[in-house]
């Protein structure tokens, strides 16, 4: 099953399909059917409806829904260095291996690889990453998980791979060979970090909501559509990213539990 399943996700035309299926999610919507349509997304993939800013027919398309912004008061964004930036489940996280960032358990790739920039990798190398799957059900903001600058934001062309588990454990070097937008940061104390927005099948149209300036802890940096995925990446120094068991639920804004060296 495993090879039938990367053989034909190799074999489609994901980039053409996942444009197609962005024009039909921004087609606006009749009121009326708004609501059903959204509460019938909503029970099927496990959305919160109660978490929205404001009612739910609110949104002209399943592209607004999907972007959906949370009511105040939703989130506490922990006091503390290291939160998660996304709702999601782990796929990994931990030390990395020298440069090597795990994809799933055997299968593996290269900082260089993943941020496109040998320089930015050399520094990173030997740190701690977080990957973190969003499911189409997910609140799909993406926010900064510490404290410091966002110094610039490189789009990185490529196609668009699933990014489900299912897809992630049979093709090789996944996360590398969609299209992604890598965030070159500094932390507060100066040290590099990284924080990457994974581009999927029917979610080619990543929203970057700021692309250089300071960020706190919870700050935007950018949304999604149906489904994605997330790596941010530490340099080695006193705090890095715990060892977390795959597929553990995260929330946004929850303060991650950090390892000390």
């Amino acid at each position: 099953m495993s090879s039938l399943r990367r053989l034909v996700l190799t074999a489609l035309p994901k980039v053409a399909l996942s444009r197609l299926c962005g024009l039909v999610t921004r087609v606006p919507l009749p009121r009326p059917v708004r609501r059903s349509l959204f509460r019938w997304f909503a029970k099927r993939y496990g959305a919160d409806l109660d978490q929205i800013d404001g009612p739910v027919d609110q949104f002209r398309s399943l592209a607004a829904f999907f972007r959906r912004p949370l009511r105040a008061g939703a989130r506490v964004v922990a006091d503390s260095p290291l939160v998660w930036p996304c709702d999601g489940r782990i796929v990994t996280c931990g030390p990395l291996q020298g440069d090597r960032v795990p994809q799933v358990k055997g299968r593996d790739y290269s900082l260089a690889e993943l941020l496109a920039d040998a320089d930015l990798a050399a520094t990173l190398a030997g740190g701690s990453q977080a990957t973190i799957y969003l499911a189409p059900g997910d609140y799909h903001r993406v926010h900064a998980p510490f404290a410091g600058r966002v110094e610039r934001v490189v789009p990185l062309a490529g196609t668009l791979f699933p990014v489900n588990p299912p897809a992630v454990q049979c093709i090789d070097r996944l996360f590398v060979r969609n299209s992604r937008h890598v965030f070159h940061c500094r932390l507060a104390d100066g040290a590099p970090a990284a924080v990457v927005l994974v581009g999927a099948y029917n979610v080619g149209d990543t929203a970057i909501t700021i692309e250089h300036g300071a960020i706190g802890c919870g700050s935007e940096l950018g949304q999604f559509g149906f489904g994605s995925t997330v790596v941010v990446v530490l340099g080695p120094g006193p705090v890095g990213l715990p060892e977390v068991a795959p597929e553990q639920r995260v929330w946004m804004g929850q303060a991650i539990a950090a390892a000390t060296h």
